[in-house]
């Protein structure tokens, strides 16, 4: 473990400029000592039930200042962090804790007691009332000494994702350069990273409304941390709230999904003009396409300010377009980074030539090479260094990758990833289903929603409102198809495979891009 303070770490701004507010949350505030003083006393308490260098947790929150605190104790004690969406059932996120190991479990829940009777480890909660069946987050910092501990500036993290199963897979940290050809590689594509999106000179204000069981929310806080700056949380996303904070505390770097824009985008002009936005010098947005109107409002209210990211929980990022970048290549999704290798390939793995339309493969110094608890990824998916992404689209001459469909099924609503899979696995569940499919429709706010086809058994009598009442204990809300059509049967190709892409043609014609 470490002795001293790593730079730009909270340990080392408690100690240089400990009463600078660490984060905002409504009028409520938490400086760097604070934050520090919490974690330290959080980590003996975890320290004194067992966890240790090298275990693993789950972190089920909402934005708030608890999350904040554990997450740096676990960074203090070496435990490993598995993200757990909040929104998730108790069913969800118990595969997860299951399939990753964790030792227990730290959230914030109204409720502690939905996870009664669940072999789930250790239970973390706030808020609750006393009892021997979890810990209290209260408790650890009243009755814990104050031991004093250093740890990483970045989060080590477990990102669950999930694919054509259905079933959610671990993405586990990175393991260590084997070489030192190796550790120059990563050392140069870290830096690449760090530069683009640029970000602003001295000390930064940032403000969080991303999610912290995705990795660019607790990215977005390690940002602001390592230059001893502010994080802003607004949660639940509003968005004149948004705007209300970035004049009010000065906020200089915000990271949004395009959702966040269109909302904001969508508020009377009158609304627009009432606040001061000039504080801003960086815009990220990725997770989902940015499409050109959205993308040249935002500079027109914003400034040029507008990055553009493009990565994968297998790969880490790939690229990112700056401002600059998107007048020069209109309609580009990334300027590759230091240290990536980007190949357009066909079926059979044929890298095909500049401007030629196929599947983006990438190889970066953080590519996977097995999710945990399972073999190594096989040929078709990893070979040679390279990852499948299941994206389509091609490099121009200069090296700038246009992203123009994706051959996976993957649903983004909202930036968030919905997985067909698993909705249809919980449909097919039904007596009164036969077969089912679910696809991502256009949607004018979140980007994509699903709709579900479903298939009824001869002799069954299914209605939408019986399926809908079906899914609701089943998957959490966001998961739910929007829409439900009854078809007769579903384009098959000769293998039995349904050919999604028919279902989608009639939906996506006249769209920017057929995703």
């Amino acid at each position: 473990m470490l002795k001293t303070a790593e730079s730009g770490s909270p340990e080392e701004w408690a100690d240089r400029t400990p009463d600078a507010v660490a984060v905002r949350f409504g009028n409520r505030s938490l400086t760097y000592a604070d934050w520090n003083e919490r974690a330290n006393r959080v980590a003996e308490g975890l320290a004194n039930v067992g966890f240790s260098n090298g275990d693993r947790i789950g972190m089920r929150f909402r934005l708030g200042f608890m999350w904040f605190v554990v997450q740096r104790a676990c960074q203090k004690l070496g435990v490993v962090q598995v993200t757990v969406n909040y929104r998730l059932t108790a069913e969800e996120a118990l595969y997860i804790l299951k399939d990753s190991g964790a030792k227990g479990l730290a959230c914030d829940d109204d409720d502690p007691e939905a996870w009664l009777g669940l072999d789930i480890g250790v239970l973390l909660t706030e808020g609750a009332q006393p009892s021997r069946d979890w810990l209290r987050f209260e408790d650890l910092l009243a009755d814990n000494r104050l031991v004093t501990r250093f740890g990483p500036a970045r989060p080590q993290m477990v990102i669950y994702t999930s694919g054509t199963t259905g079933n959610p897979k671990g993405v586990p940290p990175a393991d260590p350069p084997a070489s030192l050809k190796e550790q120059q590689r990563l050392d140069s594509y870290l830096r690449s990273i760090a530069r683009r999106p640029q970000r602003p000179e001295g000390r930064r204000v940032v403000m969080l409304s991303l999610p912290v069981h995705h990795g660019a929310g607790p990215l977005a806080a390690t940002v602001a941390t390592e230059t001893g700056g502010t994080t802003v949380l607004l949660s639940p996303f509003d968005a004149e709230e948004a705007l209300r904070l970035i004049e009010e505390h000065k906020v200089n770097m915000w990271t949004a999904v395009p959702t966040m824009l269109q909302r904001i985008r969508s508020l009377p002009e009158e609304t627009l003009s009432k606040y001061d936005v000039s504080s801003m010098r960086t815009l990220v947005t990725g997770a989902a396409p940015v499409g050109s109107d959205l993308a040249s409002w935002a500079v027109q209210h914003f400034g040029p300010v507008l990055w553009e990211t493009y990565g994968l929980s297998e790969a880490n990022m790939i690229g990112a377009v700056s401002p600059e970048d998107k007048i020069k290549k209109p309609g580009s999704s990334a300027k590759i980074h230091d240290g990536v290798q980007v190949s357009i390939i066909d079926s059979d793995w044929k890298e095909l030539p500049c401007g030629e339309i196929g599947e983006i493969a990438v190889n970066t110094p953080l590519v996977l090479n097995n999710y945990i608890g399972k073999p190594p990824l096989d040929t078709e998916t990893l070979r040679d260094g390279f990852y499948r992404t299941g994206d389509v689209g091609y490099l121009d001459e200069d090296g700038y990758l246009f992203i123009t469909d994706r051959m996976k099924d993957m649903i983004i609503a909202g930036g968030v990833n919905i997985y067909p899979a698993e909705i249809e696995k919980v449909l097919a569940a039904h007596d009164g289903v036969l077969s089912c499919a679910v696809i991502g429709i256009p949607h004018e706010e979140f980007g994509e929603q699903p709709l579900a086809f479903v298939v009824i058994a001869e002799g069954a009598s299914v209605t939408e409102e019986e399926l809908r009442v079906f899914v609701e204990d089943r998957l959490a809300r966001y998961k739910h198809p929007r829409q439900y059509e009854f078809v007769a049967g579903l384009p098959l190709n000769p293998t039995g495979k349904v050919l999604k892409n028919k279902l989608r043609e009639k939906y996506w014609i006249g769209h920017e891009r057929n995703i």
